[in-house]
């Protein structure tokens, strides 16, 4: 049991001044609280951060907020720097997903100079129209989350959400008006599972509890909904009768598919594994199924698709990079499933139905490779325009055709539709005309860890660059659930490398590059291991002088943030700078926000000695040790982040200045109108990756980057 004391201090934070004769903001309230965990005390001096509810809460935010807008708005070269990145943005279309629903051709897209995505349809051989608009919806201010069109594509139901909170409300658009429904379900943020085979409803979950607290996720609910039903959805599944027992926390979704008997039932937690149950699909519907298991988690199941009598499974039991499985929907025997053979073994990422077959992901060395794979178990390289990222794959269950989005480093992603073993180009996409490929490149090289183990890292670059070890270099890691790094293209990147700029994305342990061995490496007690990779690459970048200390920064985002956290806590002396971006910082204090449901990532839920232990071993906050020289550190965040709370950056930022000795700026970067990125206009995204780059250039000793008192 933990128990909480709260000691009041009229001690305070002494914020470091971000720039020179620039105004210092006022310092962060000390309030220390001390807790027992299983016999360890720890004092948080930042507590009350937390809650979001105390009355110094948004001051503060707002305070070092306008300190760090006016450090960069002193830069000199900043402004030459946003005007570059908002002509590669604003010239490049970006598609979110294309869909064939019966006559209708579906596309989420953001046009260029456009700022955010919209829904259009095409019907037949008619002209596009607008389908869904956020801006027009409810008042505006909105943006989408995700949508799914019914099989025939008569509706479109479609999550709306405030700009950057991912707090769906589900809305039914009818295809053929453009006239909404008058249905309306809140809290449905993963979206739905599936619609019925005559598109009267379809099945979804939705979350209970306190909406922004630890309760939100927890005794979710399976439901289906009929269109146009004036009482209450039906719940799908009893939490609490077997064979389908659940505990509190975890997930479960009921995914039905129009051209199959089978409904499939997953569950699933903070583990990338999941639990597989199947009934026929009309007792489903009639509230009386009886669920059957396929597969529990020890199966290793990690995705499935379904279409007719075809079930397909994806299981890393045995086979750290995945076996693909095929078996009965009907009467599925995992010990009977037909295995089929991958050439060369590769990372197997997805699996998604068509037709008569499945389109399978997956990944060789860092590169997505596509594979039609029939029932009879023979698989068909699919030959890719573009070397490197599959980033989304949509089939059609009436054909064997589909649509793929494809990119690379220095190609924007652009959508195919697929032919056979081929993409055909749909023409929506073209790279900005002041975008030159050839000025660039992107070497894969290997660094060797401590330990022996061989981490792959890639360096983007102008062509011709020199050795000398004075190029601003920024190096960025992720390294958890099993997330790869693969190649992106960011507009705003292309500026930083035509000011001299290098950029490292580094594959640690904790990622899925090399299957479920590599996660595991770098997951819970064995998390040490992501942020030392990013250590140890960094020092061969050193070694090799593509760079120094005096001008590498390191930067993490999302989950990320314990990686960069603990990086700069073990080695201060090795970087510059250190860019925290929507971090999650704090580990141990989950408890207090809404995403803790992948806590087991981390080595949690926190239920005894050895599970605090593995938890606060990877805290960077906790880690923060007073009296050290940190590197100038800038962490940003956003007001509605539902996926790491504000309190990680906030409670980090207030901490490391107050800890630091060397006099370098600690910067707290706060947008309030937008979450963890996800949902952020163009120009959000454009300004916040602009400071950051900037950043860079300053800590590397940049003359025209270094903010103007």
């Amino acid at each position: 049991m933990i128990r909480a004391s709260i000691v009041r201090s009229g001690l305070s934070l002494l914020a470091v001044c971000a720039a020179g004769a620039l105004a210092a903001p006022p310092p962060a309230p000390i309030e220390p609280v001390t807790d027992d965990y299983y016999g360890t005390k720890i004092t948080d001096p930042y507590r009350w951060m937390e809650s979001g509810k105390d009355s110094r809460w948004m001051p503060w935010l707002k305070s070092q907020a306008d300190a760090t807008r006016a450090t960069f708005e002193s830069v000199p070269g900043r402004a030459a720097f946003l005007k570059d990145a908002e002509a590669l943005s604003g010239a490049v279309t970006t598609v979110q997903k294309v869909v064939q629903a019966g006559p209708h051709r579906l596309i989420q897209r953001r046009d260029a100079g456009a700022q955010d995505t919209v829904i259009y349809v095409r019907t037949g051989n008619g002209a596009e129209r607008v389908l869904v608009d956020p801006a027009k919806v409810a008042g505006g201010d909105q943006v989408i989350d995700w949508w799914q069109a019914s099989p025939k594509g008569r509706y479109v139901a479609v999550g709306l959400s405030k700009r950057g909170s991912e707090a769906s409300i589900l809305h039914i658009v009818d295809t053929a008006t453009g006239q909404l429904l008058p249905d309306r379900i809140p809290n449905t943020d993963f979206g739905i599972f599936g619609w019925l085979p005559d598109e009267s409803g379809f099945t979804y979950l939705t979350f209970v509890g306190e909406k922004g607290t630890p309760t939100y996720y927890v005794n979710n609910s399976a439901r289906l909904h009929r269109l146009g039903a004036s009482g209450p959805d039906a719940v799908l599944i009893d939490r609490a009768k077997p064979p389908v027992p659940l505990t509190a926390d975890q997930f479960q979704g009921v995914f039905v598919s129009p051209d199959s008997d089978t409904a499939l039932l997953g569950v699933w937690d903070g583990r990338s594994e999941r639990a597989v149950y199947r009934a026929d699909r009309e007792s489903v519907v009639a509230g009386k199924a009886g669920w059957s298991r396929v597969a529990d988690f020890d199966d290793l199941i990690v995705d499935v698709a379904l279409s007719g009598d075809a079930l397909w499974l994806v299981s890393r039991k045995d086979d750290s990079n995945g076996r693909l499985l095929l078996t009965s929907a009907k009467a599925p025997s995992l010990a009977a499933a037909k295995p089929i053979a991958i050439p060369g073994n590769p990372v197997i990422e997805s699996i998604t139905a068509s037709k008569s077959g499945a389109i399978l992901k997956t990944l060789e060395g860092g590169k997505s490779a596509l594979w039609r794979v029939g029932r009879d178990g023979v698989a068909r390289r699919i030959v890719l325009p573009v070397s490197g990222t599959v980033r989304w794959v949509e089939t059609d269950l009436d054909s064997d055709g589909g649509f793929v989005s494809l990119g690379g480093w220095f190609a924007p992603a652009q959508p195919y539709r697929l032919d056979g073993d081929r993409l055909v180009d749909l023409g929506l996409v073209k790279a900005p005309a002041a975008l030159d490929p050839t000025k660039y490149e992107a070497r894969e090289l290997i660094a060797t860890a401590r330990d022996g183990t061989k981490v792959p890292y890639t360096v983007l670059a102008r062509k011709g660059l020199v050795t000398n070890g004075r190029n601003p270099l920024i190096i960025e890691a992720y390294g958890s659930y099993g997330y790869s790094m693969t190649p992106a293209y960011r507009s705003q990147m292309i500026p930083f490398l035509d000011r001299g700029g290098v950029y490292v994305e580094a594959s640690v342990r904790g990622g899925g590059e090399f299957g479920r061995k590599w996660h595991y490496a770098g997951k819970a007690e064995t998390k040490a291991n992501t942020w030392r990779d990013a250590i140890d690459v960094a020092e061969e970048l050193v070694r090799t002088k593509l760079t120094s200390p005096e001008y590498m920064t390191i930067l993490g985002t999302s989950a990320g943030g314990v990686m960069v956290g603990q990086a700069v806590n073990e080695r201060p002396d090795l970087f510059t700078g250190a860019v925290a971006n929507v971090g999650f910082m704090n580990p141990i204090r989950y408890v207090s926000e809404q995403n803790f449901a992948d806590i087991q990532e981390w080595g949690g839920p926190i239920t005894d000695a050895r599970t605090f232990k593995i938890m606060y071993d990877l805290d960077a906050y906790e880690h923060v040790k007073p009296g050290t020289r940190y590197p100038a550190t800038l962490v940003v965040s956003g007001i509605n982040d539902p996926r790491a709370a504000t309190f990680h950056g906030a409670k980090y930022a207030a901490k490391l200045a107050a800890s630091t000795t060397s006099g370098e700026p600690v910067l707290l970067r706060i947008d309030f109108d937008a979450g963890h990125g996800i949902g952020s206009t163009r120009s959000q995204l454009d300004q916040v990756w602009t400071d950051i780059f900037s950043f860079a250039l300053w800590q590397a000793g940049r003359s025209e980057f270094a903010p103007k008192p």
